[in-house]
Order: C-alpha cells, then sequence, then structure tokens
C-alpha cells in the first residue's frame, strides 16, 4: 500500500515537472501580421469589434470629443500672450512714463492666464473623467463577456496545454487591459496631442507659409525616427510578453504543486527556475530603456534643429520689418504643441501593437464554438 501510494507520488512529480520546466525565449505565436494590409485590416476588424461594446456610451464618447476640441484651442493660449507680452513690452520700454501702462499689461496678462488655466483644469477634469468612466465601464463589459463565454466550451478547453490556468488568466487580463488601455490613450494622450498639432500647424501657416512648411516637414523625420523605434522595440516587448506569461503559469502550477515540491526537497531549484526567468526578464527590460534613450536623444536632437531654423527664419522677416520680436517665441512655442505627438508616436505604435497582439487572441475566444 504504500509503495503504491509512493509510486503515485512519483508519477504526479513527473508529470508537474514536465508541465513547469520553463523553455527559455518560447515563441508563443501570437506575432501580429507583418505586412501593412494585414495589419490595417486586423485593427479595422478590431476597432469594429470593440465598437460593438462603446456603442452604448456613444454620449460620453461625444462629449469627450467636444472637450478635446476646447482644449486645443486653449493649448495655443500661451503662445498668443507670451507673442503680446514681448510685442508691448517692446513698445512700452520707448514710453517716458512705462509704469501705467506695464501695470495695465500686467493685469491684462493676469486676466488671461488665471481664466485659460480655470478653463484647462474643468477641461482636463472633464476628460478624464469621462475616458476612466468609458475605460471601466468598457472593462466591465468585456471581462464578463469573456467569462461567460469560456463557461460554454467544453473540458477538453481547459484540459489543453496551451490553456494553462496561468497563460489563460494572463492573456484575458493582458487582451482586456490592453483593448481598455488603447481606449483610454486614445482620448487621453493621442486625440489631444495630435488636436494641438493641427491647431498649431494651422495658426503657423496662417501667420507665415515658410515657417508652417518648416514644422510641416519636420513631422516626416520624426515619423520615420518614431517608427523605427516602435519596430526597433516590438520583438523585445513582444519577448517580455512571453516571459510574463510563463512566470505567471510557473507561480501558480508551483502554488498547485507545493506539496510535490516540498517532499522532494526542491525548493532550490525551483527557485532557480524562477529567478533565470526573472534575470531575462530584467536584460529584456534594461536592453528596452537602452535603445529607447538612444532614439529619444536623436528625436531631441531634430528638435533643437527645428527650432533653430524658426528661430533664424523668424528673426530674419523682423529684420525685414515682416513680424515683431515676439513672433520668434511664438512660433517656437508653436512648433513645441506641433512634435509634442510626434515624440509619443513610438508609445502609440507599441500600444496598437499590443492591442493587435493580445486583442487577435481575446477575440478569438468569442468564435471559439
Amino acid at each position: 500500500m504504500h509503495f503504491k501510494r509512493s509510486h503515485g507520488l512519483f508519477q504526479f512529480a513527473i508529470e508537474f515537472y514536465a508541465n513547469i520546466s520553463p523553455a527559455r525565449r518560447v515563441q508563443l505565436d501570437k506575432k501580429p501580421p507583418v505586412e501593412k494590409k494585414e495589419r490595417r485590416a486586423l485593427l479595422w476588424d478590431i476597432l469594429k469589434k470593440l465598437a460593438v461594446f462603446a456603442k452604448p456610451y456613444r454620449l460620453l464618447i461625444i462629449a469627450t470629443l467636444v472637450l478635446t476640441a476646447l482644449g486645443s484651442f486653449t493649448a495655443q493660449v500661451n503662445a498668443f500672450v507670451l507673442r503680446y507680452t514681448v510685442d508691448t513690452l517692446t513698445e512700452i520700454a520707448t514710453l517716458a512714463e512705462p509704469w501705467q501702462a506695464g501695470l495695465r499689461m500686467l493685469g491684462i496678462i493676469s486676466a488671461v492666464l488665471l481664466t485659460k488655466e480655470i478653463l484647462s483644469i474643468f477641461i482636463s477634469f472633464g476628460q478624464r473623467f469621462l475616458v476612466k468612466k468609458i475605460r471601466i465601464n468598457l472593462s466591465r463589459d468585456l471581462s464578463q463577456k469573456i467569462i461567460e463565454r469560456i463557461l460554454t466550451y467544453r473540458m477538453a478547453f481547459y484540459t489543453s496545454s496551451e490553456n494553462d490556468s496561468g497563460k489563460l488568466q494572463t492573456r484575458i487580463d493582458y487582451g482586456v487591459s490592453s483593448l481598455t488601455s488603447l481606449v483610454q490613450n486614445f482620448f487621453i494622450d493621442m486625440l489631444p496631442l495630435f488636436a494641438n498639432a493641427i491647431v498649431a500647424l494651422i495658426i503657423m501657416f496662417s501667420t507665415n507659409f515658410w515657417v508652417g512648411m518648416v514644422g510641416l516637414i519636420i513631422i516626416p523625420i520624426y515619423f520615420f525616427i518614431s517608427q523605427k523605434q516602435a519596430r526597433r522595440l516590438q520583438g523585445f516587448r513582444r519577448q517580455m510578453r512571453g516571459f510574463r506569461e510563463a512566470k505567471s503559469g510557473l507561480v501558480i502550477s508551483l502554488i498547485n504543486s507545493i506539496s510535490v515540491v516540498k517532499s522532494f526537497v526542491r525548493e532550490s531549484i525551483e527557485a532557480d527556475k524562477h529567478l533565470a526567468i526573472q534575470k531575462e526578464m530584467t536584460d529584456n527590460q534594461l536592453r528596452i530603456r537602452s535603445i529607447g534613450f538612444i532614439y529619444d536623444a536623436i528625436k531631441t536632437f531634430i528638435e533643437q534643429i527645428g527650432v533653430v531654423v524658426i528661430i533664424l527664419l523668424t528673426a530674419y522677416f523682423v529684420l525685414k520689418g515682416e513680424m515683431t520680436i515676439g513672433m520668434i517665441l511664438f512660433h517656437v512655442m508653436l512648433f513645441q504643441n506641433v512634435a509634442a505627438p510626434i515624440r509619443q508616436l513610438h508609445r502609440i505604435y507599441d500600444q496598437i501593437n499590443n492591442a493587435l497582439t493580445y486583442a487577435e487572441g481575446f477575440f478569438r475566444y468569442f468564435r471559439r464554438r
């Protein structure tokens, strides 16, 4: 009797260690499509499916878009105030009694900036509150729908090694998280930045065609560098997701079979297995950071070139008498608003990749029979 019990425990231990032994850098077959047409088709398909869940909250989305439009105009106020301040001070400096005019100018500037800041606070609060509400509701609906769906599957689904508890949980959690994060980042980060950039670029073209062209020419260069950065980091980020899934699966398997580990005194061996994955995750994170710093430095250098060109070009028109001195800072601040969304393009590109990677497998659960 004792021999049978020991033999059964030994067989269980063999199966346990066969299941939890981690393969290093395992390919999880969740790569997003490489071809641009395939990527666009998949992204459009995911957005259509996500729109079904977002449809009940269309009024919240419309209100968010209205607040974004208002915010894109208030973001340009500082540039106009700075232009007015420099030009007015230049005129006041030539007066015999400049103090009265200076106090009046300070009163106008203070009132405008205070009003702008109050409006910005309410717009930003309303925007973030509505987007958070959309994200929370979407997360709830997606999570509940996927749970209801997988409860209808047969037992063969749960016994498959591809659907181990750790992997399945991580896949569902990251699927919901990536989709809702994409929605939040679109409305909080992407949309306001691009709206500000478009309005700033229109203003630059309205003041001077050539200054506007400088801002427009810098955008493709920024886009090219950011796209290179996103593609370079894509493999590292995908590998990091693989490490997270493997680590989650190992932890859950370890907890479920801790009695076997204790019986065979394998604590140090299990600790080494987890340490190996943790070291690979650390090395991967350091590579991501180092590559990001290099590309960020290149983009900063390109931005500074653009700033110098705009200053020189505006100074040329100032010397010709076609512009005032305040236009120099005015154009520089507008150019920074134009460049702001391009600086974040690699992060936006990564978020779309995350959504494509996890959402494709996530929505596959809805089609499964």
